[in-house]
């Protein structure tokens, strides 16, 4: 290929600044001299890149440049020709990346003598001072085969090292030296590189989908590419991945997918690099958008410029992944076949077990069959014992996958071998795995296709769309194995009564299908499933009950994060909406299980709590077990009362303490908890009548008790009513690093406030230590008898990712169906003492608080207040509205 006018200009430039004579006229000032090659090769670097210039020449090129640079170097400070300047790993392989490591081995064939030192000293200290990252080992070829017989990551650097100045010779003795039969043979070499790799795919919880990938060593990255071509070389030395071709080791159409899809990561970590001006492989959102600008990417209306870009990052991880599994799986299978005879389990005339994994006999039989791109999944679903399927039939499922076409997906008998592949009741999620990485569930299954790597840019979605649907379904499968009934008991009975446990499957499958495409992706996915149905004649109740279960996946959820699920009237409505029990119970294992596929935070044991006793209720209601507000009003009182009295508690003292309650106060909450609140107040007064100088309206009482029922630890908090005290009391639980996941606050007629907070500790969970239990008390005590003088503002570090997402504060007002007041719906950016700069929007307002649910999605919080004018009448005034709405706005901008 002829090079470009500029190419060839760039090139005349910096071998003029490397020129001898140069170096050596200018050798007082030789640093200036190298800082300027550098900045015009990088210059040229980055205004090729913008002009799209082949990615493939950039890397190589700057791999040729810095050769250039440490040759002329080398030569220019007359470093001894004893010694051999040798570039290892990336830059041995001749790829570098805008600010990737320059790795060097400097091998020596004596030891060197001091003057050679400062020689050498010299040359790293200039290529540091040119900010330039190097990394380098000085080692004579004794120490360099000792250190590999030890160390991996000496072995694969000097397995890809590259001659570049000095003594040639002792270059190819260290050849001579790390050659298989000498160092590291192929199966201790296996075994070491591919347990390395399971640590690293840990790391990153075995997903090519985080959110902030590492483009290098995250599973799918540039890593795997480079595990093959070690481990190839190793068996098949000294090949490379190209010339292997030949011996069938690997296919044509795989080496040359998998360059593509090298070349595309390559073109992201280039512009990672520009972007980050530094050595940065992790896609972190601090650079993503600035990454998808520089590659050309542009926002549409329906997907944003980063999101197409991490689509595509997406697909080449996962089709890296996939093509680099088969490798190994065949290097795998070829070590057992040399060390034993294959285990063989005949199955029938298609298929057999092959050392626990299913194999196709005849390879072609895809082609003359393509119906068995489907069957072959049903043996592994209904097999358990199964480690998946073999290399050889992978590849031939990839060779055959073009036969999944409009004629394939219309004919009856794959229609029926889909959905029964989905009536099969899976308590492993294996073949579904195993068909989505093969490609033929995308194929078969064209919407699938279109969210396959699709990403949404928040920090509320860990994974993408089809690798989140793959985890709800490996839940739905995980209640569906009696192994994991302790877990998830009521979902376990649930789904292991199902018997046709298609409709659970295909709504799982369909439920996040329609994302990505703009509009309501639950009311798109609903039409997406009953066309399917429709399509493949799945029975009209079964397809009816689909369609409502992805129209309305995320119902069950709003209702038991938004609303006050204690109040009957909640019960009641929600129970008129699901209609029958099965509705019920098939929305609840959906929703759980959708919410712990979504992030690895996302699930607690509030959340867990709040869906168990919203299904609880409703399947009461439902069976006409459930009594009218009246009658639990009046069996909680009473029921409270006996088992005070039977604590000793004086019962005239009992009757006064509750004669300012409202009847809703014992309907809306549990026995147990009236008898605890009513008991600490109590004892607490008694205290306080011995203090003859204390008043009655300095009381506070504070208790907190953990309350697995709720999933959370309760705080209680009773006090005279004053300005401020909801603002006071978030401060002050924030500041203990407390996360508050609702708050029910209720004033008596006689102005006591009866107000609870259910929290959890930093890490999610109950709180536990007594320490932080005494220091809770003391500091509500404290800040109680202060308010008006209290500093509401929180000191709390929050992830760094935040600032890079843009969330406008939205705040709507709805007429609550349920208590009568006002529901006050907070859309807005998490920050450090939010609760508290609404509570003091709220004062300022003269707004009164009856209850919250706070519900925080990554950066983004929609929390949910029910409000009332200070006569508890609702909020119906439009300016008293727009009041509110500004002051909280106001108060969050601060």
């Amino acid at each position: 290929m002829k090079l470009s006018k500029r190419v060839k200009l760039t090139n005349k430039q910096l071998s003029a600044i490397l020129e001898q004579d140069n170096l050596a006229k200018h050798s007082d000032a030789l640093l200036p001299l190298l800082k300027q090659y550098i900045e015009v090769s990088n210059n040229y670097l980055k205004t090729e890149f913008k002009k799209a210039t082949n990615i493939r020449s950039l890397v190589h090129a700057r791999s040729r440049h810095i050769d250039r640079l440490l040759i002329a170097l080398w030569h220019h400070l007359k470093i001894d020709n004893s010694i051999a300047l040798i570039a290892v790993g990336g830059y041995g392989r001749g790829e570098l990346h805008p600010h990737s490591d320059i790795d060097l081995l400097i091998l020596n064939g004596a030891n060197l003598s001091d003057e050679q030192k400062k020689l050498i000293e010299l040359m790293i200290s200039l290529l540091w001072d040119c900010r330039l990252k190097v990394g380098q080992a000085v080692r004579d070829l004794e120490q360099c085969v000792e250190i590999a017989k030890q160390d991996l990551t000496v072995t694969t650097n000097i397995m890809e090292s590259r001659f570049l100045a000095g003594n040639k010779d002792l270059f190819q003795q260290l050849q001579n030296a790390t050659t298989p039969e000498k160092l590291w043979d192929a199966q201790s070499f296996f075994e070491a590189k591919t347990h390395e790799q399971k640590a690293r795919y840990k790391k990153y919880n075995s997903t090519s989908f985080d959110l902030e990938p590492n483009v290098k060593t995250s599973p799918g990255g540039l890593r795997d590419i480079h595990l093959i071509g070690w481990i190839a070389q190793r068996f098949y030395y000294p090949k490379t991945l190209y010339q292997l071709i030949k011996q069938n080791f690997i296919f044509k159409n795989e080496y040359y997918t998998l360059v593509k899809c090298q070349l595309y990561i390559w073109k992201v970590r280039f512009a990672l690099h520009i972007v980050s001006d530094k050595a940065e492989d992790r896609l972190l959102f601090d650079y993503q958008k600035s990454a998808a600008k520089l590659m050309g990417y542009q926002d549409t209306k329906n997907s944003l410029a980063v999101e197409k870009m991490m689509k595509q990052y997406y697909r080449s991880a996962l089709v890296i992944r996939n093509i680099c599994d088969i490798l190994l799986q065949i290097l795998e299978e070829e070590l057992a076949v040399k060390s034993q005879e294959p285990e063989i389990v005949p199955i029938n005339e298609n298929y057999q077990i092959v050392n626990q994994r299913i194999d196709v006999i005849d390879h072609k039989l895809f082609l003359r069959d393509p119906s068995q791109l489907l069957k072959i999944f049903h043996h592994v679903a209904k097999n358990n014992s199964l480690k998946g399927i073999t290399a050889s039939s992978l590849r031939a499922i990839r060779s055959a996958r073009h036969k999944i076409n409009n004629s394939f997906r219309s004919k009856k008998n794959n229609k029926v071998l889909f959905v029964e592949f989905w009536h099969i009741l899976h308590t492993s999620s294996r073949a579904m795995f195993l068909m989505k990485k093969s490609g033929v569930l995308a194929d078969y299954l064209e919407p699938f296709k279109r969210i396959t790597g699709q990403m949404q840019y928040d920090m509320f979605h860990n994974y993408t769309v089809d690798e989140h649907t793959l985890f709800l379904l490996e839940n739905l499968s995980k209640f569906a194995d009696p192994e994991h009934n302790h877990a998830f008991p009521i979902c376990s009975e649930i789904m292991q009564r199902q018997q046709n446990p298609e409709i659970i499957f295909l709504a799982g499958l369909f439920h996040d299908i329609a994302k990505g495409r703009g509009g309501d992706h639950s009311e798109l996915g609903a039409v997406e499933a009953r066309q399917f149905c429709i399509r493949h004649k799945i029975p009209t109740e079964h397809a009816s009950l689909v369609e409502w279960l992805v129209g309305n996946h995320l119902f069950m959820s709003l209702i038991a994060q938004k609303r006050d699920i204690s109040d009957p009237k909640v019960i009641q409505n929600f129970a008129k909406f699901v209609q029958t029990q099965q509705r019920l119970e098939l929305l609840y294992i959906l929703t759980v299980a959708d919410i712990r596929a979504t992030s690895h935070s996302l699930w607690n044991s509030w959340k867990d709590s709040l869906l168990k006793n919203l299904y609880i209720s409703t399947c009461n209601y439902l069976n006409q077990d459930i009594e009218t507000n009246e009658k639990i009003e009046e069996q909680n009182q009473l029921k409270a009362k006996e088992k005070l009295i039977s604590l000793g508690i004086n019962p005239t003292e009992i009757e006064q303490l509750w004669q300012p309650l409202d009847p809703q106060y014992f309907a809306k909450h549990s026995i147990s908890a009236i008898v605890w609140r009513t008991k600490i107040i109590l004892e607490t007064l008694a205290k306080n009548e011995q203090d003859t100088n204390r008043s009655t309206n300095d009381i506070v009482v504070v208790g907190i008790r953990s309350t697995f029922q709720q999933g959370g630890s309760e705080i209680f908090v009773y006090s005279k009513d004053q300005d401020n005290l909801f603002a006071a009391l978030t401060a002050t639980l924030n500041r203990l690093g407390l996360s508050i996941q609702a708050a029910n606050i209720y004033t008596d007629k006689s102005g006591y406030c009866y107000d609870s907070f259910i929290v959890l500790d930093d890490k999610g969970q109950i709180l536990n230590s007594q320490l932080l239990k005494q220091n809770i008390k003391q500091a509500i005590i404290k800040n109680m008898g202060n308010i008006n003088n209290m500093n509401l503002s929180v000191q709390k570090r929050m992830p760094r990712q935040f600032k890079y997402f843009s969330i406008p504060t939205e705040v709507e007002f709805f007429d609550d169906e349920y208590m009568g007041f006002t529901r006050m719906e907070l859309i807005a950016r998490d920050q450090a003492g939010l609760l508290a700069a609404i509570g003091k929007a709220f004062m300022l307002t003269k707004t009164r608080l009856h209850d919250a649910r706070i519900s925080t999605l990554g950066e983004k919080v929609e929390d949910t207040f029910i409000i009332s004018n200070r006569d508890n009448s609702p909020i119906a005034d439009e300016q008293q509205r727009e009041r509110i709405r500004n002051e909280i706005k106001r108060q969050l901008n601060k």
